[in-house]
């Protein structure tokens, strides 16, 4: 954890806040197009190896504008499950981004995407070493629909399901249930899609088996680091403690050390002043040099 603390020093500042927003305006963005113009996002902005090697690196990037929704008989359901999803996604990911810190979140998120880009890219050439370039340029639209972020989106979910177990879910908005179990059930449709890729025994079943996987490896990662007490948020706690301690610090010199009983002036609004004790009062009674000797002694039993 040493590592990944030095690396929040070092690159902390490069974080970017609210990351799930942009994430949410990225699906938005991908969903209308999509609409609009069906097909365009499988033509030019998926995650084409093929055509990545080709010039088009712009994919690289626009392969998380994955268009979610289609026209059809039950776009109206689709459109109002779609819209839920997105709003839990962005709430989880500001929950987690709250906890973690906001570079910890931006690791999480950012080294999901990565690890699918890289599964991507690596499942492609052993494509191409076992059946030539041909038929790897053919295969690559059908790996490239196979990538969607909405798997990186769930993992994200497992992470706040087994840090928050009970946090309640309304189920069809009736059935109350709490995180923990909601991500049992994801672990087991995870394991259940693994088992039917593998017995499907297809280039993009595989593909899509090895995209589980890396989703499910970035979730047990994240979730080991986040229950470690001395490892998450660490340097945001000692950030923490940091600015408190500045605050007080600052807060302390602001006040001052010396007042006049009579005037109530200070050394800080009246620097020009000094201030003297009185030795002829009987108790602790502090005046500024303008009431030091026109002032009425003090005498406790007066």
């Amino acid at each position: 954890m040493k590592w990944f603390a030095k690396m929040e020093r070092k690159f902390g500042k490069y974080a970017i806040p609210n990351l799930m927003r942009y994430m949410t305006a990225f699906s938005l963005a991908g969903t209308m197009l999509g609409l609009l113009q069906p097909g365009i996002y499988y033509n030019y902005l998926s995650l084409n190896v093929y055509e990545i090697l080709h010039g088009q690196v712009w994919r690289l990037v626009t392969f998380l504008m994955y268009p979610s929704l289609q026209l059809g008989p039950s776009f109206l359901f689709n459109l109002i499950f779609y819209g839920l999803m997105l709003y839990i996604f962005l709430w989880i990911g500001s929950v987690l981004e709250r906890t973690w810190g906001c570079f910890r979140f931006n690791m999480f998120y950012f080294s999901g995407i990565l690890l699918m880009v890289v599964v991507t890219f690596a499942y492609y050439f052993i494509v191409l070493n076992a059946n030539g370039s041909g038929f790897a340029s053919v295969i690559g639209y059908g790996l490239a629909t196979q990538i969607d972020l909405n798997d990186l989106n769930y993992s994200m979910f497992l992470v706040f399901a087994f840090l928050f177990p009970d946090v309640q879910f309304l189920l069809y908005f009736i059935i109350p249930i709490k995180a923990k179990w909601l991500g049992f059930i994801n672990l087991f449709v995870y394991a259940v899609q693994i088992v039917d890729c593998i017995q499907e025994r297809s280039y993009t079943s595989f593909m899509s088996m090895f995209i589980l996987i890396a989703t499910l490896i970035n979730f047990v990662v994240y979730y080991l680091i986040a229950r470690n007490p001395r490892g998450i948020g660490a340097a945001v706690r000692q950030k923490k403690r940091r600015v408190v301690y500045q605050n007080t610090a600052e807060q302390h010199a602001k006040q001052p050390r010396h007042r006049c009983v009579i005037c109530g002036r200070t050394e800080i609004d009246s620097p020009q002043l000094e201030f003297r004790y009185c030795s002829k009062c009987e108790g602790n009674y502090e005046y500024c040099s303008d009431h030091l000797f026109t002032h009425e002694h003090v005498k406790r039993n007066s």
